[in-house]
């Protein structure tokens, strides 16, 4: 047996009794109502046999005036041990006629009108239970009797035995009814229920540490497909989860090796240098160092956040163009540094409705990767269409058709055309940028061996309802 807690806390124990107490409410209910179904039709009939035998008493006693005694001589009234009785009053109360089986003995006289037929459960003269129906009859105004009050009565015994037999086999079958739902709702809950063992089958076969585990619990049911989907996703988020933790903690763990290194060895160096000079190269390049490791780790954590969906974009009207030169400008003393130059073709504006600070990063990141791979004294190509097409461009000679595919991975590197260094991010961070925006961002490169950039899927401010198209 189930215990109670087991119950409230098991979902078949709950169906089970949930079942099982419906079908005794039911099967209650229906014995009650075939109860009174069958004790009303047995009634009926037994008080329409008892309605003729009084209309036949009371015709014959009109009949026959001063005759009426003759009515205890037919044949279901002349014994004793009969189960069938009658009785004739006047109106003055005087006995005309009694059955033979009263043994002389008077049935109650019940309160009787004229015209009107009146039923009763009664105690017999031979002491057993019956029903007698009594009803009052009209004489002609000429007749000393005055009215006739007759009453039949029979015993219920046999009707109450013939009941009790029905509600016997009644109530066997409502048991036999309840055996058989209860082992059918038994049956029905195991096997209904047998797709939720199959799904958690499924989850303990889950392997957090597989990056492709999926839940795999077979055909559900429409009851059970929206949480297994929603599983589904969860999972998902989880794993992608894990895999970003790791990826940063190996990331970190991997980049910040060499940096480390390098500062230790600096510091060590110019710990001992007795020069002045010597001492501020060392810290001037200890602070190189500790700047390339603050970069390493800001586009990291960047990059984590992008992927992880924790940047949500807060659009406003910006002025691409403007933020292109303003990339430009910024980034004017390094392009300096190696002797290249910018080219733009592009409106004078070009307003579109996007987050100013993930755009800002966008262009920044492609505008330091293109001076980063282009070689000393070559040109920058900056295009805007007019269809919205943000395209930079520049000669990229150390690329090789087999490092395409791999343009945008993590710390991918290859020697930068101008002989600098970089931390193999800047892609990376501009693909999860343009991701986070809802934009494309495709890498190309042409036949004159130029790395091209093309980001497309603006939304042009004078194209969006209810904004200008002057940016105010």
């Amino acid at each position: 047996m189930w215990s109670h807690d087991t119950v409230r806390h098991s979902l078949r124990g709950r169906l089970a009794l949930s079942l099982t107490a419906g079908a005794i409410a039911v099967l209650t209910l229906g014995f009650l109502g075939l109860h009174i179904v069958i004790r009303g039709a047995l009634y009926a009939n037994l008080d329409q046999q008892l309605a003729l035998r009084m209309s036949a008493i009371a015709a014959y006693a009109a009949a026959h005036p001063g005759s009426e005694s003759i009515a205890e001589f037919m044949p279901q009234y002349r014994t004793r041990a009969h189960q069938e009785f009658f009785q004739v009053w006047d109106g003055r109360g005087r006995t005309l006629a009694r059955a033979d089986s009263s043994a002389g003995r008077d049935l109650p006289q019940l309160d009787a009108v004229i015209g009107q037929q009146t039923y009763s459960d009664l105690l017999l003269p031979d002491g057993h239970r019956g029903r007698a129906v009594a009803e009052v009859f009209p004489l002609p105004e000429d007749d000393p009797r005055g009215t006739l009050i007759v009453v039949t009565a029979e015993e219920t015994g046999t009707l109450e035995r013939v009941e009790n037999r029905i509600h016997a086999i009644l109530l066997l079958g409502a048991v036999a009814t309840i055996i058989a739902m209860l082992l059918t709702a038994r049956h029905a809950v195991l096997r209904g229920l047998r797709p939720v063992d199959d799904l958690v089958a499924a989850l303990e076969r889950v392997d957090p540490d597989d990056p492709q585990a999926r839940l795999g619990g077979g055909p559900l049911p429409s009851e059970l497909r929206p949480v297994a989907e929603r599983f589904s996703i969860v999972l998902d988020r989880l794993l992608d989860t894990l895999a970003r933790e790791k990826r940063y903690a190996r990331n970190v763990a991997h980049e910040l090796r060499t940096p480390l290194a390098e500062i230790r060895l600096l510091a060590d160096v110019g710990s001992r240098a007795q020069e002045p000079d010597a001492v501020r190269a060392a810290l001037g390049e200890v602070g190189a160092a500790a700047a390339e490791m603050e970069q390493t780790v800001e586009s990291l954590l960047a990059l984590t956040r992008y992927e992880a969906g924790l940047e949500q974009p807060q659009p406003e009207p910006i002025d691409l163009c403007a933020e292109v030169m303003r990339a430009a400008r910024l980034m004017k003393h390094h392009a300096d540094q190696h002797d290249l130059k910018f080219e733009f073709d592009m409106p004078g504006d070009f307003w579109v409705h996007a987050d100013s600070a993930l755009i800002r990063r966008l262009i920044s990141n492609l505008v330091g990767n293109a001076i980063a791979h282009s070689p000393s004294g070559s040109v920058v190509r900056v295009v805007l269409g007019a269809e919205g097409k943000l395209q930079l461009s520049n000669p990229a000679p150390q690329l090789t058709a087999s490092d395409m595919p791999r343009l945008g991975e993590r710390f991918f590197r290859i020697s930068a055309g101008n002989g600098g260094s970089h931390t193999g991010l800047g892609l990376s961070l501009a693909f999860a940028v343009a991701k986070v925006l809802g934009l494309r961002l495709e890498l190309a490169k042409r036949e004159d061996d130029c790395l091209v950039a093309v980001v497309s899927g603006f939304q042009r401010l004078d194209q969006l309802p209810g904004l200008s198209g002057d940016g105010g």
